[in-house]
């Protein structure tokens, strides 16, 4: 997804969250369907050939899953519980001048290194609890709002190189992820009573 030519607004149902404009919400029933649609989103990856990577990644990817489940509490009401689950591929923080990127590939890591820049603030002020988040520095921190300080769980895995020559990034990246697990979450079950049942009431 490439959100730089896209706009982002309030979601005016859902406090926090964030809808991107022209993008699809397809419905689906089987695994085999969210596999499918996982594929076409990775076919449409940006990547590109670098010094220091083959297939370099130009853009950060973000793969939403909705789900909703009904279910009957010992009332006999009808409930409605919704979760959604966001895969997140963060590419990774670029050297430029080792990476020898040049004119529109130094631009995307340029806007890559920002972002992660400004997400790196956001974990910093969440870890240390100041009153501004600024998640509306970026695009990136706007739709991983949900994900991070909430009522979420979240999860971080962090790649590194064995290489020596890769030892700066490995140690960003390492520094990145234990202020990042010092987060605090507090997980909630999102339910409701169903339309249905309120509709009865």
């Amino acid at each position: 997804m490439n959100t730089l030519n896209r706009r982002l607004y309030e979601d005016p149902l859902k406090k926090g969250s964030v809808i991107v404009s022209g993008l699809e919400e397809v419905t689906v029933h089987t695994k085999n369907e969210i596999y499918n649609i996982m594929e076409k989103g990775s076919m449409k990856r940006q990547t590109a050939s670098t010094l220091m990577n083959a297939q370099s990644s130009r853009s950060h990817t973000v793969f939403s899953i909705t789900v909703h489940i009904k279910e009957n509490s010992i009332d006999g009401e009808e409930l409605l519980k919704t979760g959604k689950l966001n895969l997140v591929d963060l590419a990774g923080s670029e050297n430029i001048g080792r990476s020898g990127a040049e004119n529109k590939r130094a631009r995307e890591a340029g806007n890559i290194n920002q972002s992660l820049l400004t997400l790196g603030r956001v974990i910093t002020s969440l870890v240390e609890r100041t009153p501004h988040i600024p998640y509306r520095e970026s695009k990136l921190t706007r739709l991983l709002q949900e994900s991070l300080g909430g009522r979420t769980k979240t999860s971080i895995i962090a790649t590194v190189s064995p290489a020596a020559i890769n030892l700066e990034e490995t140690l960003s990246t390492l520094e990145y992820a234990h202020r990042a697990r010092n987060i605090t979450n507090r997980p909630e079950i999102n339910q409701k009573l169903s339309k249905k049942t309120l509709i009865k009431e």
